[in-house]
């Protein structure tokens, strides 16, 4: 069974998010469970499931606070039982603190938003995916990992897109396979309708929409492994 740790601040973004994640795993028949941040719970709760998706959030990974070490504490129970994990965005960046420790994450040099081509390694997690565009929303990057991470997604830059925990279940994706290409532009316009001088970030480098559904892959893998 799946736990969906859904690490959103905002009511209606992690309303939103819970829709999108269920229809997901539903499509693919999976049994989930949905916690928050503001759940209590201890290591006997967890016990009974086998997979951790860990959401994006507004928070930042690269900053110190009391959310950030619920989400530390979590990730490392299941890591200490070789259990599989996904981190999206920010949870990509805890996954890395708290395996790799506090230099694994910092402020990127500038923010991306918008749709980026990754550069794919093989791995079970991309099985099925020709389609290399991604949404991309965030503020922090991971960096200086250890030898005991494969970094298996990067993009032009050289940022580290994603990574495999030594040859574990245990992956954490920068950008954002949930999203649609609807869903992510109109996330994207009202973003830059608050703040316009974000506007210089944005790329677009979809070329084929039609296979933008190969995304979900993603899921299935993590899923099945």
């Amino acid at each position: 069974m799946l736990l969906l740790y859904n690490v959103i601040i905002d009511k209606i973004k992690k309303d939103k998010y819970d829709k999108i994640f269920s229809d997901i795993f539903r499509s693919f028949n999976c049994d989930f469970a949905v916690k928050y941040l503001e759940d209590k719970f201890d290591e006997s709760e967890l016990s009974g499931y086998s997979h951790l998706l860990v959401t994006g959030s507004e928070l930042f990974a690269s900053e110190s606070n009391w959310q950030n070490e619920k989400v530390f504490r979590i990730i490392d129970i299941f890591a200490k039982q070789d259990k599989a994990i996904l981190g999206i965005c920010y949870g990509h960046q805890m996954i890395a603190k708290t395996l790799a420790g506090p230099r694994a994450c910092r402020k990127a040099k500038q923010p991306e938003f918008g749709w980026k081509k990754i550069s794919l390694t093989p791995n079970p997690l991309f099985e099925g995916i020709k389609n290399r565009v991604f949404y991309e929303s965030h503020y922090d990057e991971v960096s200086n990992l250890n030898n005991s991470f494969n970094i298996i997604a990067t993009d032009e830059e050289g940022i580290v897109q994603a990574f495999q925990y030594k040859n574990l279940p245990i992956w954490g994706v920068q950008f954002h396979p949930e999203i649609d290409y609807e869903n992510g532009e109109n996330s994207i316009q009202e973003r830059f309708k608050k703040q316009p001088e974000l506007k210089k970030y944005y790329r677009n480098e979809m070329n084929k929409a039609e296979n933008f559904e190969e995304r979900l892959l993603i899921f299935k893998n993590f899923i099945t492994a």
